[in-house]
């Protein structure tokens, strides 16, 4: 892959089947180029070939940096499943990392982006961006899925327009649109991929990610744009459901963990129990 740095011998052969692997397990691409990653960075620390990789070697490396505990989780976890892979292929008879702590998820204060700083972002962003913005505010995409936003993702429902997005794991949902959205897509799209790109026909996530992060204020992400579409859609309607299935997220709880509760209803509640 370009740009990235090279790894110690005995590495990339294995990096590659590994991401075979991935594939015929049915992973989306974005979770096997961050298991690939993360696992280029843990064979460039060990800087030692990967079947003398031992436990001593991976809690070194993960106690050598000072990362985030969703990080060091997601670290975790790639090592481990690139060992797990190497036990079923016939490379080493037992992981190596089997003892290597999962990690718990943690889980962060939401931060939603608020209107004002979406017009923010959109105020000095260029036409492009400012789709990008559009989509993940007004539809709560992801940037995987704002990526490959298509003309013919587009579609008539019975009470207007419509994107079908094409979510983590191959799952498809259908989100409704306004018309004016609808309609920057089809104008921007010309028929074809709304972004295109070198990545299968579109733009790389990581390059949208990348492109909106550079207008967003100060400690606001693409993706607290998302947090913030789900918070308004649930405030406006109190359907956790219908929120649910907007954001293509696989239980409720996880959708909890998206939304902000109004102030104004926590004090109302506060105040029906005193």
């Amino acid at each position: 892959m370009i740009g990235l740095e090279p790894v110690p011998a005995g590495w990339e052969p294995e990096l590659q089947d590994f991401i075979k692997f991935l594939v015929s397990e049915g992973r989306p691409a974005t979770t096997r180029d961050l298991r690939f990653r993360w696992v280029r960075r843990f064979a460039r620390w060990v800087d030692m070939p990967p079947w003398q990789v031992d436990l001593g070697a991976a809690v070194a490396w993960s106690a050598a940096h000072d990362w985030a505990p969703n990080t060091r989780r997601s670290a975790h976890q790639a090592v481990k499943a690139f060992y797990s892979w190497a036990v079923l292929a016939g490379r080493v008879k037992v992981s190596p990392v089997e003892d290597l702590p999962a990690g718990k998820k943690f889980k962060a204060i939401k931060r939603p982006a608020t209107l004002a700083e979406v017009e923010q972002a959109r105020a000095v962003a260029c036409e492009r961006v400012g789709m990008m913005i559009r989509l993940a505010s007004e539809a709560g995409l992801r940037r995987g899925e704002v990526a490959r936003v298509h003309a013919r993702d587009v579609v008539a429902d019975l009470l207007g327009s419509s994107l079908i997005v094409h979510g983590k794991g191959g799952k498809d949902r259908q989100v409704p649109i306004t018309e004016s959205l609808a309609a920057a897509i089809k104008a921007g799209a010309a028929g074809g991929y709304l972004f295109p790109g070198a990545d299968a026909g579109h733009l790389a996530p990581a390059t949208v990610g990348a492109l909106v992060s550079r207008v967003l204020p100060a400690g606001v992400s693409m993706h607290d744009l998302r947090r913030g579409f789900a918070t308004r859609a649930y405030q406006a309607t109190g359907d956790l459901l219908s929120v649910q299935e907007l954001l293509g997220h696989a239980s409720p709880e996880t959708t909890l963990a998206y939304v902000t509760v109004a102030p104004a209803r926590l004090r109302a509640a506060v105040m029906a129990a005193a």
